[in-house]
């Protein structure tokens, strides 16, 4: 999940015009802008206490989480992310996202996110 902070920058949004986003899915959406823009501020306290699970927290490092994730996104310049759907089941979302920084070419992820009292947060970056 350390490479998601490290990536997950930049501005949101797609070449295409797309149509808002509504409920669960427009919540979601605004979590991977709320990662975006703490990443890029390298508000990794955000990151960490706010956006992320506590499973995907305790995978960071736990308490070193703000330190760690500081540290993975360490010489990475204007990382980006292009969001391309959006699938959600029940408390479960599947985010298909493009990443990318300067210096690197384009990455397909999969970013997953759950519910979490009540709000949608990072679960973790899957294959």
């Amino acid at each position: 999940i350390m490479a998601v902070a490290a990536f997950l920058t930049g501005c949101l949004g797609a070449d295409e015009e797309a149509a808002p986003a509504r409920g669960a899915a427009r919540d979601i959406a605004g979590v991977v802008d709320r990662l975006e823009r703490a990443t890029a501020a390298r508000d990794f306290g955000t990151v960490c206490d706010d956006l992320f699970t506590a499973a995907a927290r305790e995978r960071a490092g736990g308490e070193d989480c703000e330190r760690l994730t500081r540290s993975a996104a360490e010489g990475i310049a204007r990382p980006r992310i292009e969001m391309k759907s959006i699938h959600i089941r029940s408390d479960l979302a599947r985010v298909e996202v493009t990443t990318r920084a300067t210096g690197q070419a384009e990455v397909p992820n999969v970013l997953e996110l759950r519910r979490e009292r009540g709000e949608w947060r990072v679960e973790a970056l899957a294959d």
